[in-house]
Formats: C-alpha cells, structure tokens, sequence
C-alpha cells in the first residue's frame, strides 16, 4: 500500500529529490485532483527554529495566486515527517531545456522572461522575496507556460541547512553581490538573478564560473561578465541592454523593480525602442591597451635624412652616429630612471592599518582588504568557534589595526560554528538528575542546564522525564540544555468507591483501577461470607487523593451457614460432656 499523508494524499511516486526535500507525485483522495509533495528531509526535524520557519514562509507563499506562480495547496505534518502540498506541474524545469536547446531565440527568451518576470512583480507585490532565482526553480509545460516554485521557502533556509555541494554550486551562479557579501537581500537581489537566468538562456552559459562556490561569489562582486552578444551575435542589441541592466553589480544602476523591467521587455516584444535605456560599457578582456604616453615612443622614426647629399656620405654617416649616440644616452638614462624609480618604490613602499574582518563573510572581508590596499590570501582555513556564526571570519592575521606594508596579504580563518555532537538518550526512565548531568558532561556538553518539573505515573521521583534536545539529535558541543523532571504521581481527588459485599478480588481491582494503594486486613465473621468485603476505610464516598492508602476488612468467615453447624455442634457436646474449643481471636491475616 503506498504512503498516504495526512490520510488525504496518496504517494503515487517520486518525482525528484533536493538538499531540503524530497519530490513526490501524489493524489488528493479527498479532492481527487495530482498535487506534488515536498517532504522534508530528517535530518530538519529535530530543528524546531527551521521548522517554524518554514511553516510561516510556505504559509506567507501559500497567500499568492498567479498563473506563473506553483500554487500552494497546503502544510501539514504526519507524525514527524513536516511536508508541503503543492500544484502539479507537467512539464521539465527551465535548467534542462538550457542544457538541451539553448541559445534560445529573442522570441523565446522574452516570452518566458516576461513570463517569470510578472511571477516575481506579483511576489513583490505581496511582499514575499523568491531569495533563490535559479533555472531550476522554474517549471515550464507543454504549451510553453512558466511557473516559478518555492517563493518564500529560501528564507527558512539557514546556511545551517543547507550542506550539499550540488545545491550551495547551483545556487551561487546566481546569487547576487549583495547576497555573495552576506548583506540582506532584497526585490532587487531576485531582478538580478532573473538577469543570471536570461543571460543562461540567450547565450547557453552563465557568466560567472570557478572550481567553488566562494571562487564564483568572489566574480559576482568583483568581475564584469562578457557581453551576451560577444558569445551569441545573434542577440537584439536593446534585450542585450535589459539584461546587463538587470545584473548590474551597482544598485543603483540596476532595475528598480520588477514592474519597471517588465515594461521594458513588453516594450521589446511591441517592437517599441527602449529610449531611456543605455547599454552599460565594460572592458574586453582581449582588447590590446596602449598607454598614451608610449604611442609617440612606438611611432615609426624616419631615418631619412632630407638634408643628406649625393655627394657627401661622410656628412650623413655622421648625422646618423650623432643620433645613435644621442639615443643611446637617452635609453640609458631612461633605464637607469626606471630602476631608481623602482628601487625608491620599493623602500618607500606605503604603509595601511589593517581592517578588523572578524564577523565579516569572506566577500565583504575582501571588499575591506582591497579598500586597504591589502591581499587576501586565498587560502582559507576553517574552525570551529563557539563565538563566531558558521560562515563567518573567526580570526586574522595580522590583527586589526595593525599598520604593514601596503600589498601585505592577510590570512584569515572561517567558522565552522559551533563544535556538535550526538545527544545522549536520559530519558529511559532509570536516570536521575545526577546521572543525566554525569552522562550529559561526559559526552563532552558543556552548555547551561536548566531543569523543571511535571507529574508523571510512570517515571520515578526526581528522574529525567523529558529532555530537549532529543536523544540523538545533533546539537552544539556549547548549547543549551532543558531537562524535565518527575515529580512523581498526579494527585486526584476522587470519592471512595463502594466495594463493601464484593469479593476480595474483585474489590481490590476497582480500587487500584481508582490509583489506590490497597491494604488486606481480615476478621472472622458470622454474618458475612468468606473473602466478602466487611468494610473499608475510609469509608464509601469519603473524600481522598489517587495514591492514597486505602484499607479494606475481608471475612475470614465462618458466615451465617457455618454459624448454624456451629450452634448443633455446642448442644450436642454439652450432650455428650464435651467441652466445646474456643474461637479464634480477630487478627491480620
């Protein structure tokens, strides 16, 4: 039987599989409609702060309704597997068709742009930011219909979360500067992105590659990318312009808002000219550069000699020693020129005061260097730091604000975050406070330990009942740690039920059933049957608390028949002169 969640979606089959999710093909049983299903990953659910996360950002997402938007149907649990319900979409993603078809035409690219341009507007619109334009994201159908999935869902993700490779490289071709820098990103950071898309689609390339993510990111902020037109001449001079504009490093030169770059592309399609809009001019790389001040010392000399006479050579042989010599000088004081000039430099060479980078992500730290006139060294080594954010500079050298020479490189060290462990189990309901501390510690926890208390019927007094984080679970060697201890039974008050003429057994089994601790005490007796309940104490409808004692009186007997025997017995001994035994004292039995 296949898996149903929320005893609503029928799992039909896998579909796909990311860092964060797994894809699902499945049926609504109840509105008997193909949705898809995002379920998370285990490894999330244990992170309570990621899981609220995503639940209010699928649920924000859930808000738009846009026909090139993946519609959110719903967010749910089923025990402890947290999923989403999405619209099903037939079709491939946009990363596929640029592997398989592109360069696609101008006709082609502007209709999906404008396409997934108007999802982005709509998103803005209502506040929500994508954070994660990337082809793959995009789902195209048959009929050539584009909807962009997983608005608002980038945000749950923390760099925490995020550890496959695949992901981190496929995201990063398209990340923006001010999202490589660890700034906040913003409407502008998704028409940049989009920007990466369109330039992928027109030329079958991204403009920005290296052999790691942080090498890519570093281009981002720093390199500025080949025209689209240089790699696919067939490239409309004025889609060429939109999209530079659109992955403009500056953001003050890049579009504004999605609104605005949509107006341009509608104005392409129209055929109508782009007037305000000028192509950005960046440097080619291959271009050969003359300096100005050579181009008069490249200049072709004319060695001919107006002034030179047939029948003088002597005279010209000499003009041209004169400017061989004179040259030669001028060379040589050039050259000896150059090397003081250089030698000079290089003990004169500028001092700088070296920035602090701690708590700065490599690309902004980069920024910082090369603002001092400083290297990074592009070894980076990495630590854990209990101080220091994952991801973040821990430590430099040389320390900030210290003054070296300018060009000095500085080696830094990135955080890997906190230390972390498994988390023992100290809830198998044999562990005291003492021994869960002892058990905690000796798996190397060293964090703040909080405890509190709650009723239960099943752990003893003062032993650990709950615990968080959970046995297992993957926590910070420095974090925080919550116990919950028993405080033993809950108390109740209840009435003392009537169990007076019922059977030991069965009397005894109605009070436990009540949370009574029950006491057996017998007594003869001649009016009430053997193993019959006499009394109780307390009494019937008495007030008392679940847990109590409670003490019932149980005939030994010999009962109203037996009494009967015992009389005929007497007389017929008084009969026959013999004297009768005497009765057993009352006791406990």
């Amino acid at each position: 039987m296949n898996k149903i969640f929320g005893g609503r979606y029928e799992v039909l089959e896998q579909i796909g599989a990311g860092g964060m999710a797994i894809v699902y093909k499945a049926k609504d049983v109840l509105l008997n409609r193909v949705v898809t299903i995002k379920v998370l990953r285990e490894q999330f659910i244990a992170d309570e702060d990621f899981i609220r996360r995503f639940r209010r950002e699928a649920q924000s997402a859930a808000s738009l309704s846009h026909p090139n938007i993946v519609s959110i149907y719903d967010v749910g649990k089923d025990g402890d597997t947290e999923y989403i319900v999405m619209e099903y979409v037939e079709g491939r993603n946009l990363k596929e068709i640029i592997r398989d078809f592109a360069p696609l035409s101008t006709d082609q690219s502007i209709n999906l742009a404008r396409q997934i341009t108007s999802a982005i507007q709509n998103a803005h619109e209502h506040h929500i930011i994508h954070r994660d334009i990337k082809p793959h994201n995009i789902l195209v159908t048959a009929d050539g219909v584009a909807k962009v999935t997983d608005f608002g869902i980038a945000r749950a993700v923390s760099s925490a979360t995020v550890t496959h490779t695949g992901d981190i490289i496929g995201s990063v071709h398209y990340l923006s500067p001010e999202q490589a820098k660890g700034l906040q990103s913003n409407e502008q950071s998704d028409i940049y992105s989009l920007g990466i898309v369109l330039y992928e689609l027109l030329t079958g390339k991204v403009p920005y590659d290296g052999e790691t993510p942080i090498a890519i990111a570093l281009k981002h902020l720093q390199e500025h990318p080949v025209l689209p037109s240089k790699i696919n001449p067939r490239i409309e001079k004025e889609f060429e312009s939109v999209i530079m504009r659109a992955i403009a490093k500056s953001l003050e030169k890049r579009y504004l808002s999605a609104k605005d770059l949509l107006e341009d592309l509608n104005h392409i399609q129209a055929g109508r000219p782009i007037t305000r809009l000028e192509t950005p001019e960046f440097e080619d790389p291959d271009a050969t550069r003359i300096h100005k001040g050579m181009s008069k010392v490249l200049a072709p000399i004319d060695v001919k000699d107006p002034l030179l006479g047939k029948n003088s050579p002597p005279q010209g042989l000499n003009q041209k020693r004169k400017r061989l010599v004179i040259g030669g000088l001028v060379l040589l004081f050039l050259l000896l020129g150059g090397t003081v000039w250089a030698l000079t430099s290089y003990i004169t060479v500028g001092s700088t005061k070296v920035p602090n980078l701690i708590g700065q992500t490599v690309p902004v730290a980069g920024d910082y260097v090369k603002q001092a006139k400083l290297k990074l060294n592009p070894n980076v080594t990495y630590e854990f730091s209990d101080k220091v954010e994952k991801d973040r500079i821990a430590d430099q050298n040389p320390k900030a604000d210290v003054v070296v020479k300018v060009n000095r490189e500085i080696q830094v060290v990135v955080s890997k975050g906190p230390d972390t462990g498994k988390f023992p189990d100290v809830t198998t309901g044999n562990l005291s406070k003492v021994d869960a501390l002892n058990m905690i510690q000796n798996a190397g926890f060293t964090g703040k330990i909080t405890t509190d208390t709650k009723p239960s019927d099943t752990v003893p007094k003062d032993y650990v009942a709950e615990q968080d984080p959970l046995p297992n679970a993957t926590w910070p060697k420095n974090g925080d740690v919550h116990l919950t201890l028993s405080s033993g039974p809950q108390y109740v008050t209840i009435n003392m039920p009537n169990v007076i003429g019922k059977t030991s057994n069965d009397a005894k089994t109605i009070l436990e059933q009540n949370k009574l601790v029950v006491l057996v005490e017998t007594q003869d007796s001649t009016d009430v049957m053997p193993d019959v309940v006499i009394s109780t104490t307390p009494n019937p409808g008495e007030a008392l608390h679940q847990g109590d004692q409670v003490t019932m009186i149980v005939s030994r007997g010999p009962g109203p028949v037996a009494q009967g025997i015992e009389q005929k017995a007497a007389m017929l001994a008084q009969i026959l002169g013999i004297q009768p035994k005497k009765s057993k004292s009352h006791g406990k039995h």
